[in-house]
């Protein structure tokens, strides 16, 4: 037997003896989370200390005399690592992310070690996708965060060292090497993401722009890529930066649900005895609110409230009002003599924006839904006061891009010579196709995140906007060629932003549509 066999052979032992501490790490974790958790032992018995014995028993056979002897005895224990490894991953399915969060949470003192060996076990056991890589997200965030307690928030270890320990970590699972383009391409949409959660002001945004859900899909789909080092670091900030965003609006948002929910349990036996008997859907929904209430309150008490649990209690809150305002409306529609006038002000818009874009235009309801929510606010407003009206900040306009629209339809004046329709039209096109694509790209990633096939219809109009963006692109190129832009910093940053935020919009429902197509 050579040096370079006797090496190998070490090389196996030292991986065993890994192996071995992870399985023990995942043994001890999973008793503690069977025992404090589910109130029970864990359903699995292993002999491990069979399994050290025969790894140190190994040790002293590494030698040029004595390595059959080893190779057999390596062969034995890996076969034994793998079987321990197959029945605590059958154990590991009682436990999921939430109770992973719960145990770690509830830990006084965080032994970065600890965590270090369960993250090996699902690596060892190649264990890394569905609800794994959500718990693998969790801890690989654990260990990336500390808390400053002058900030009272959570920042992201940034060190060569914490990357180096993170390359260490990564190195069990032997992926193969990404191409650089292809890594930087996915930082780029992972500080996207970041960016736009940054922004975000309210609980509700979370929620109705399925900011977290479409996160998380993301993780799921980037596969092996995710394990990249770099790419896990900004994965982390991400988790990070989600988290103090999250805590932040949720502390306002749970005081706000408490008294709102206390109130509707006040009134419910009421509501269901003045309205009960005409309207048996709103017994029903009431009904389902309690559910949600009572869910709430006990994860509440233990820290673990999720967020679509909240989403769930305020639709259930909501669907109750509708069901008493459906009680309340006369038995008569409203005759045609008594519509109002804003119904006519809307038809009027509607025309309007149809003149300025063409009838045909594909964006036309996506521009009708900027000039709804821009034209009735006043004039007078400054840009910047306009983008944080509530329901035009929903739309994530751009402060130009209203302008835009007010110039466009003659509630204020151009700014130079070089300030025209053309561009006004440009910017308007841009931030509709926009929210065209954001919308279409939400349902496809939660169609895929569901494993449902997407009609055929959907995926013409993401076609349709696909190509859309592309010549809307090529528009802004001719643009930011033009001299008299080129030479004006104010417009030609304009230009570029909306072009960028298009061409991300554009870059994230491409890579659906592939995927789907």
């Amino acid at each position: 037997m050579s040096v370079v066999e006797v090496g190998a052979q070490h090389a196996r032992y030292v991986r065993a003896a890994d192996r071995f501490k992870s399985i023990w790490t995942y043994h001890q974790f999973a008793t503690g989370v069977f025992k404090n958790f589910l109130g029970s032992p864990p359903p699995y018995r292993a002999d491990f200390q069979h399994i050290y014995d025969d790894i140190k028993g190994v040790a002293g056979k590494l030698n040029e005399a004595q390595l059959p002897n080893a190779i057999t005895a390596l062969d034995t224990i890996e076969i034994a690592l793998t079987r321990a490894s197959r029945i605590l991953l059958i154990a590991d399915e009682a436990i999921g992310p939430s109770l992973l969060r719960r145990f770690f949470e509830k830990l006084k003192q965080q032994d970065d070690a600890i965590i270090h060996h369960i993250i090996k076990f699902y690596f060892y056991a190649d264990a890394i996708e569905g609800d794994r890589r959500d718990k693998l997200d969790f801890l690989f965030t654990r260990i990336g965060e500390d808390f400053m307690v002058e900030r009272n928030e959570f920042v992201s270890r940034e060190s060569l060292e914490f990357r180096e320990r993170l390359i260490a970590l990564v190195s069990v699972l032997r992926a193969a090497d990404a191409l650089r383009d292809e890594v930087v391409r996915l930082i780029i949409a992972i500080r996207s993401m970041r960016d736009e959660i940054l922004q975000v002001k309210t609980f509700d945004e979370l929620t109705e722009r399925h900011l977290l859900k479409n996160t998380r899909t993301f993780k799921h789909r980037v596969g092996d890529l995710y394990f990249n080092p770099d790419v896990l670091l900004a994965i982390i900030e991400l988790n990070v930066v989600t988290k103090n965003r999250f805590l932040s609006l949720y502390e306002i948002e749970e005081q706000r649900i408490l008294e709102d929910s206390q109130k509707l349990m006040e009134h419910g036996v009421a509501i269901e005895r003045n309205f009960g008997d005409t309207n048996p859907d709103l017994v029903d929904e009431i009904a389902r609110f309690r559910e949600f209430k009572e869910r709430f309150d006990e994860l509440r008490a233990e820290s673990n409230v999720k967020h679509d649990l909240i989403s769930q209690m305020k639709a259930s809150m909501s669907n109750i009002l509708a069901q008493l305002d459906r009680g309340l409306e006369p038995d008569e529609l409203t005759s045609i003599d008594e519509l109002p006038a804003a119904f006519f002000a809307e038809q009027e818009q509607t025309e309007s924006v149809a003149e300025k874009f063409g009838r045909d235009e594909v964006l036309l309801p996506f521009l009708n839904r900027i000039a709804s929510a821009i034209a009735p606010i006043s004039a007078t407003l400054t840009d910047e006061q306009l983008t944080e009206v509530v329901i035009v900040r929903e739309l994530r306009l751009e402060p130009w891009e209203v302008a835009a629209y007010q110039k466009l339809f003659e509630r204020r004046d151009p700014e130079a010579d070089e300030d025209n329709e053309e561009l006004w039209t440009l910017y308007l096109r841009a931030a509709a196709l926009r929210m065209k694509v954001d919308e279409e790209a939400t349902i496809l990633a939660t169609a895929m995140a569901a494993n449902v096939r997407p009609e055929g219809d959907l995926l013409s109009k993401a076609k349709q906007s696909l190509d859309s963006a592309k010549e809307l692109d090529e528009l802004f190129a001719d643009f930011l060629q033009e001299a008299v832009y080129y030479s004006n910093p104010r417009i030609l940053h304009q230009l570029y932003r909306s072009r960028f935020r298009l061409l991300r919009g554009f870059s994230g429902l491409w890579l659906i549509y592939d995927r789907q197509s």
